[in-house]
């Protein structure tokens, strides 16, 4: 091929990206900051830039000056709140704010008379015990009446991006390359793949034990109905790792954790176990991996609710948001998650007669 025609080629191929729309670093040529930094705290990792703006799995997504995806909390709040804590499924992926549980959650109970801020700290690719330490560090100043950890299957391995990947995101804003479609093209497909090397990598035993040896609780011998469940723990998908010691003692020093944070700030905690959406001839097969979460949530003081059923009876297909997505709920799923929850805010958290409330002014944020 000639030098000309290999110009006409590569210039055939930026002229075919520009007309199908394909800008993944759009964001940083609209002057916002990329929504994923480096964190100062080391068990983070990575957390939400304030302030920042932009597309994010297709769906325009703004983050508050406080850190987290919503509206600007409330100085002085009306009611109780609820902080919501989660993954990828918690921020929205896919989905407008308006479309968030967290929101259809608020505009339930506020159709109810029931005053209460709802406050997702959702982060993509959070694991539990990032969730927990997100609290500790931004969520007690908001004083939670009642925390949700909306728990994905797949939070009890490394399902998240990498320090490197977030560098390489922010040093594309950087060049004068990323104007180009196609030099965009081949770099987000290179990192793609490093990426997946790098999950591949953060999964092996041998290096997630080496990673998190120091947050690994026991599992004794004499937990004989824990150790069968974890025998008989499905394979398939292998980021659920149900049979691995130390991803469910991970897990459990996770959920210790909470559990201490709750009883010294006095605040209730549910655990929603959202399932994947896989459907098998009407048949889930991960319970097992459910029936684990659920044992190690009632060791650490919790309450939980399971959506499976209430997927299965809409159907696992409907609730997709993308074809061959098993993990992101839709609108609809979406819904459902609010449904329950709100039926669960009325049933458990009960709002205290109006004479023995704080004043609100004594409940707004704590300083950092």
């Amino acid at each position: 091929m000639s030098t000309a025609s290999l110009l006409l080629t590569l210039l055939a191929l930026e002229v075919g990206l520009r007309l199908y729309g394909y800008n993944p670093l759009r964001d940083g040529q609209s002057g916002s900051e990329y929504i994923l930094r480096a964190s100062p705290y080391p068990d983070l990792k990575y957390e939400l830039t304030p302030g920042a703006y932009g597309s994010l799995s297709d769906t325009d997504t703004k983050i508050n000056s406080q850190g987290f995806r919503g509206p600007e909390p409330s100085s002085s709040p009306p009611g109780q709140r609820v902080v919501i804590l989660g993954d990828s499924i918690a921020f929205g992926n896919f989905m407008t704010w308006e479309d968030t549980f967290s929101n259809q959650i608020q505009q339930r109970l506020h159709s109810k008379n029931r005053h209460v801020e709802v406050l997702n700290f959702g982060v993509g690719g959070y694991d539990t015990l990032q969730e927990v330490s997100l609290l500790e560090i931004r969520g007690l100043k908001y004083d939670p009446d009642l925390v949700v950890v909306a728990y994905c299957l797949n939070d009890i391995s490394i399902a998240s991006t990498s320090l490197e990947h977030i560098e390489w995101r922010r040093s594309q804003e950087r060049s004068f390359l990323y104007r180009s479609r196609l030099a965009q093209f081949v770099s987000t497909n290179i990192e793609k793949i490093r990426l997946k090397n790098w999950l591949s990598h953060m999964n092996q035993p041998q290096v997630f034990h080496r990673e998190y040896e120091r947050q690994i609780d026991a599992i004794s011998e004499d937990e004989v109905e824990l150790l069968n469940l974890m025998k008989n723990a499905p394979r398939w998908p292998s980021t659920t790792w149900y049979g691995d010691r130390d991803r469910v003692g991970r897990l459990r020093f996770s959920f210790r954790r909470l559990s201490s944070s709750s009883r010294e700030n006095g605040f209730l905690v549910v655990i929603m176990i959202v399932p994947l959406l896989i459907d098998d001839a009407g048949t889930y097969s991960h319970r097992t991996a459910h029936r684990i979460v659920e044992k190690e949530a009632r060791r650490a003081g919790f309450d939980t609710i399971d959506l499976t059923d209430a997927f299965m009876s809409a159907g696992m297909e409907n609730l997709k948001t993308e074809f061959g997505d098993i993990i992101h709920p839709n609108r609809r799923g979406h819904a459902i998650m609010a449904d329950l929850l709100s039926e669960y805010v009325l049933n458990h958290l009960k709002e205290p007669p109006p004479a023995s409330k704080l004043k609100r002014q004594d409940r707004a944020p704590r300083p950092d």
